[in-house]
């Protein structure tokens, strides 16, 4: 299972940092007890033309016995792209743009690109409501949406951002702080995402 916590680290510092990076130590989910440090694993992530190693931690619950990954929230469970990166292609995809151009200025693969869309348009409405559910949980309104799935769920991902932005005083682009709130879940290769879980 994955833990995302927020950095204010950029990729490239992230990367750099190695063992001086200073993670925060959580709570087991299911216990609520302060959780180990228990090992690291190195996880690739690509930064424009060039792949960087991000040291990922690892931690344990002594009572419960389940491991968890200690993911920065600028990345997406499974994706080899930064969240930003994907969160800017995808909105540039909602207003017209098509997944070829923004494979060809950004170089990466087409097929990439195109299934950041596709799984994005799949889990819009899910997406929606339960970044609007997190929302209102953290003590936001809910603002007048667009109509369509896909234009909601863009909506719904700012709205989180501003709110968890608000309440926690943290910083950082809406797609990284709205990926900090569905738990790493915003862009992954999962079919639903992880609120379903429960």
């Amino acid at each position: 299972m994955t833990i995302v916590w927020h950095t204010k680290l950029t990729a490239r510092e992230y990367a750099a940092a190695g063992d001086d990076l200073e993670v925060p130590r959580p709570n087991c989910p299911a216990c609520v007890v302060a959780m180990v440090f228990w090992g690291w694993y190195l996880r690739p992530l690509r930064v424009g033309s060039s792949e960087v190693r991000l040291r990922i931690r690892r931690a344990m619950c002594k009572l419960c016995c389940s491991s968890h990954a200690l993911l920065p929230d600028l990345v997406a469970v499974g994706r080899l792209d930064p969240v930003e990166v994907i969160g800017e292609a995808v909105a540039d995809m909602a207003t017209g743009s098509t997944a070829g151009r923004i494979s060809r200025a950004k170089g990466l693969p087409y097929t990439t690109v195109r299934d950041w869309r596709r799984r994005f348009a799949s889990r819009a409405a899910l997406l929606s409501a339960g970044l609007l559910a997190a929302s209102v949980a953290l003590g936001d309104l809910v603002p007048r949406l667009s109509i369509g799935e896909l234009e909601t769920a863009l909506g719904a991902v700012s709205t989180a951002a501003t709110a968890a932005k608000g309440r926690f005083r943290i910083a950082g682009s809406d797609w990284v702080v709205a990926n900090l709130v569905a738990g790493g879940h915003l862009f992954s290769t999962n079919t639903d995402p992880p609120w379903l879980a429960a």
